[in-house]
């Protein structure tokens, strides 16, 4: 495994690669950004606050970043925390969607902070006209993405590679790659809840003008409820939504949340082009599972070997 590690101090860039101790990439799906963590041991080279890092391995970009926190033991080993630019879209404000699609709300985004823009697919879903305050942007922009996903039932990953903010359409970018049974995997974690986000009834309601009265749409499952008892979703509408649109969206989340909650967690020797968002083929047979899967979050450890620690959507 070849290991380019760059940082820049005050305007000068150093090759740290023989110096770092320990390296972990971790990235999640449509939750906040990516960090970069690792140690070194030098005298010399004092990595500061707003310093830039990059991460190349085996000639792949992996990470492109800042420094956020700094720090050292006893023992004179120093260690690092940094992140993508979507660290910078924390930031609260008044933000306001009118006629937009997520796309053009990460445009925005990206143009507010005056951040680097890569491929931005077009999720075409017209977003409901609202105004927040005190939210993040990264608040407002996943808020829309799970519109969108409810809505539409597409699911996009707004993530940033190596120092470009993207939008990809997780269709897009599925590996060819099988892990599980005899394939790279080790070991494993596997859990079946109705804790969270299960419901087996969706109450939709919205505001009729013609009528001056509430409308309520309900779908649910007899069957369901009897087995695990009855766990309710409720949501009301904008005004401007109708009857066609409460239904459909009612019988869409009945169909998205009226099944067991399934977490996998998959310890495997590495593969650098597993990130959050993107998709493999899992092969257990103790699970009876063989199936496509999608990544939620991923640990990437670089040394002393390539480990990754992944959990998934079942």
């Amino acid at each position: 495994m070849m290991i380019e590690f760059l940082v820049e101090v005050n305007g000068q860039i150093y090759e740290i690669s023989e110096l770092v101790k320990s390296v972990s990439f971790t990235d999640k799906l449509n939750d906040g950004c990516s960090k970069l963590e690792f140690s070194y041991i030098d005298d010399q080279l004092n990595i500061k606050n707003g310093s830039t890092v990059r991460l190349k391995v085996n000639s792949s970009n992996i990470f492109y970043g800042y420094v956020f926190k700094h720090g050292q033991n006893k023992k004179k080993e120093i260690s690092v925390t940094a992140y993508d630019q979507l660290r910078y879209c924390k930031a609260k404000d008044t933000i306001v969607v009118k006629n937009d699609t997520v796309t053009t709300l990460v445009k925005k985004m990206c143009n507010y902070f005056n951040l680097n823009v890569g491929y931005l697919t077009d999720t075409v879903y017209k977003l409901a006209t609202s105004v927040a305050d005190d939210k993040t942007w990264l608040d407002i922009i996943y808020a829309t993405l799970s519109d969108t996903l409810m809505n539409k039932g597409k699911w996009y990953a707004l993530r940033d590679e190596f120092g470009s903010i993207t939008v990809r359409n997780l269709e897009d970018i599925k590996l060819d790659l099988i892990l599980g049974d005899g394939s790279l995997c080790y070991d494993f974690e596997y859990q079946k809840s109705i804790d969270d986000e299960f419901y087996n009834v969706i109450k939709i309601v919205r505001d009729n003008e013609s009528t001056g009265k509430r409308d309520t749409y309900i779908a649910k499952d007899s069957n369901s409820i009897n087995k695990y008892g009855l766990l309710q979703y409720f949501e009301v509408l904008d005004k401007n939504s109708n009857s066609a649109q409460a239904k459909s969206k009612a019988d869409m989340l009945l169909n998205l949340y009226n099944h067991e909650v399934e977490t996998l967690t998959l310890n495997c020797l590495g593969d650098i082009r597993v990130r959050a968002g993107t998709s493999f083929y899992g092969s257990i047979e103790d699970l009876e599972l063989n199936k496509r899967l999608i990544v939620k979050s991923v640990t990437h450890e670089f040394l002393p070997v390539h480990t990754m620690s992944i959990e998934v959507a079942i």
